[in-house]
């Protein structure tokens, strides 16, 4: 299909981004936004979109009232495009909406990756997940390493489209595909998985068992998709997990975090994963709904640290330091009053300040010669 877009001017472009009152989304079009580019998004709901966007000016941006999953909505945002950032996606992990949530996202991204490259838009991100990537057992995980093979619901999802976005991949498109993994950081329009699984940390228990997590900053992952829109070029994979901590290495960063003990409790992984079985059950059930699901168990306990070289060498990209990524999403929970212990938040903000003025007062020091 011939390609009709408007002539880029200057730098900016425009750029069509899925997802965009999600929390990846979201902080992709304001640094998109920020680097001079004109955005536009695919909403569901332009209230809510206005309503996101406008504690940053951004209410106003274009936009486009559709769903990834109806073609028409899908081509009418595409048209006139120089770039796309698909983040758009059903993130669940409950068991009984497995299917769902592998339909919309298998069909989303043929439809939004698919059209973007029907209509020769050339640049193109795909917002994956390291879980497409989930191998128990390996070492380490980069980008060569082989798609799972064990994915239950939002992780198969993740899966099937990576597999037609890679099948586009080997026929020219030029297609950027970033592999997050734990996503925090500061302003979540809609309160994301980590995110609630970090509250449920510091307000109800911390579950210590085997394996780890990775952590990547929000603005990191923005900011790399908004260099590779700008950079262009051929098809490429890059992972982007973030730093790696064991689950024992994490409680003891989050207790030095917010000056103060949290509710430990080591457990095996056989338990940790029948906890995460019971979880499915009783919510299948609708008898009651607790934080755990076997998928979120399955990826805790297995977890594969991932290769995150290639990223930072091509992009330039360095990350931020977990306990700032941390200490700026446990602010930003009790802010926003999704956290109970705001004494935490408190004692973060009391020790930024603390540090602050020793380091103003050393560098006063060094400008006097004292």
């Amino acid at each position: 299909m011939a390609r009709s877009v408007r002539r880029r001017t200057g730098s900016g472009m425009r750029v069509l981004v899925t997802g965009g009152t999600g929390f990846v989304g979201f902080h992709t079009v304001k640094a998109l936004h920020e680097a001079g580019h004109e955005v536009r998004l695919l909403v569901r709901s332009p209230d809510k979109m206005r309503r996101v966007m406008a504690p940053f000016g951004l209410d106003t941006l274009e936009h486009v009232k559709g769903d990834i999953a109806d073609e028409k909505s899908v081509m009418r945002a595409l048209r006139d495009c120089d770039a796309v950032v698909h983040s758009a996606a059903a993130v669940n992990v409950r068991a009984t909406d497995a299917l769902e949530t592998i339909r919309t996202n298998r069909r989303g991204t043929e439809l939004v990756i698919g059209g973007a490259v029907e209509q020769g838009i050339d640049r193109i991100v795909q917002v994956s997940s390291s879980t497409a990537l989930f191998n128990p057992g390996l070492k380490k995980v980069d980008e060569n390493s082989p798609l799972g093979t064990q994915g239950v619901g939002y992780g198969r999802s993740k899966i099937e489209a990576d597999l037609y976005v890679r099948g586009l991949q080997q026929n020219g498109a030029c297609i950027y595909t970033t592999y997050p993994g734990s996503i925090m950081g500061p302003d979540d329009p809609g309160l994301s998985e980590a995110m609630a699984g970090l509250m449920t940390l510091l307000d109800v228990i911390y579950i210590v068992t085997t394996s780890g997590t990775q952590i990547v900053d929000v603005r990191d992952l923005a900011e790399a998709h908004v260099r590779l829109i700008e950079r262009g070029g051929p098809p490429a994979r890059y992972m982007m997990g973030g730093q790696y901590f064991t689950w024992a290495e994490m409680a003891d960063m989050l207790e030095d975090l917010v000056g103060a003990r949290l509710r430990r409790v080591n457990i095996s992984k056989r338990v940790a994963q029948t906890i995460g079985k019971l979880g499915d059950l009783l919510y299948s059930m609708r008898t009651f709904e607790i934080p755990i699901t076997y998928e979120a168990v399955w990826y805790a306990t297995e977890w594969t640290p991932s290769d995150d070289s290639k990223i930072k060498r091509e992009l330039g990209i360095e990350f931020r330091d977990t306990r700032e990524t941390l200490g700026d999403s446990i602010v930003w929970l009790a802010k926003n009053g999704h956290l109970k212990h705001v004494e935490f938040a408190e004692h973060i903000i009391a020790e930024r300040a603390r540090k602050g003025g020793a380091d103003r007062r050393g560098a006063a020091r060094k400008t006097t010669g004292a």
